[in-house]
């Protein structure tokens, strides 16, 4: 079956054909007509040739931290959805946490056949930041934020502010906080800046012994709350920098029969699916991770399209959703 072959049986010029395969002006009576045809005999252009046409070959890369957490899959959902409708096939590339294997994914996907990258950052470094200024393709940065790189990152900062006010508003005055590594300018630092700055506005000094830092799981929660625990620090109130985490300190505290949020309060960034179910339900900040992904497959499109010259920066907004963790 080819283009000459759908023409014929349309009854337009391949050319027409041509035009409405790489949406170009197509009147609706041939449109209609060639989108019959091609739905009766199941037509499906070659990749090959499609690429000789217009020198795009419909693959993006997409390089992320880890495929088992929640809000990556929902960015990934976002991203996957806006480009499918483009006609855009994505090559998922998962690099464990490692920035070695970062790097590597950056390497290949600048110098092979995809027509854009979408990298969500973690631990950002200068050796991250030359090789996307060394891009000859458009390149869009996920979940973090910088100068040189068109970028779609999330509120961080704030959502950490709401998920400490909430603790602060229902009468928490020792409120620990357990976070992740500060190289994490997103995760780490700002949601850190954030939770400091709300107990700084309500005139409470945070407690660097009631601080822990740790990794991103429940596993990882779980530890860091033992590790609280055996400092034998007083607190009311727990700030976490994820909800995995927050999973893992309030299954810790119940081991330790500690009640929450009768004895102590619990909030964290980030509305994982399991916040509502969860026993007692927690108290979350929603990040809008899946618009996020789909605002940076938006203006990774435009970037391949040429439709964008400047680089530019979104902000995703966040949400607080108070459930019985911080209730009275």
């Amino acid at each position: 079956m080819t283009i000459n072959t759908i023409a014929k049986m349309a009854g337009v010029s391949p050319a027409t054909v041509s035009r409405y395969l790489n949406q170009g002006y197509v009147s609706e009576e041939k449109k209609e007509r060639i989108r019959i045809v091609i739905e009766q005999t199941g037509y499906t252009p070659s990749p090959s040739a499609q690429m000789l046409r217009t020198g795009k070959n419909h693959l993006i890369g997409v390089i992320v931290p880890r495929i088992n957490s929640e809000p990556v899959a929902e960015m990934v959902e976002g991203i996957t959805r806006i480009m499918t409708q483009s006609g855009y096939q994505i090559l998922l590339a998962n690099t464990g946490n490692q920035v070695e294997k970062e790097l590597e994914f950056l390497k290949i996907f600048r110098n092979n056949n995809v027509d854009g990258v979408i990298f969500m950052g973690t631990l950002m470094s200068k050796r991250h930041l030359t090789l996307m200024r060394s891009y000859q393709k458009p390149i869009v940065l996920l979940a973090q934020q910088e100068e040189v790189v068109p970028s779609v990152y999330f509120d961080d900062y704030q959502a950490a502010y709401l998920a400490t006010e909430i603790l602060l508003k229902r009468n928490c005055h020792e409120i620990a906080y357990i976070g992740v590594t500060l190289k994490d300018r997103a995760v780490g630092r700002n949601r850190r800046i954030g939770f400091t700055d709300a107990m700084t506005q309500y005139h409470y000094t945070p407690d660097e012994s009631r601080m822990v830092e740790t990794q991103f799981d429940m596993e990882d929660g779980y530890e860091a709350a033992r590790v609280l625990l055996e400092r034998g620090v007083s607190f009311d109130g727990i700030f976490c920098a994820t909800a995995e985490i927050a999973f893992g300190v309030m299954s810790c505290l119940r081991q330790n029969h500690i009640i929450v949020p009768d004895q102590v309060k619990v909030s964290a960034v980030g509305n994982n699916s399991l916040a509502k179910l969860y026993d007692p339900p927690l108290t979350t900040v929603s990040l809008s991770h899946r618009t996020g992904g789909s605002e940076a497959a938006a203006m990774l499109l435009d970037l391949i399209q040429e439709q964008e010259s400047t680089i530019r920066s979104e902000k995703m907004i966040c949400c607080l959703h108070e459930r019985k963790s911080t209730l009275p």
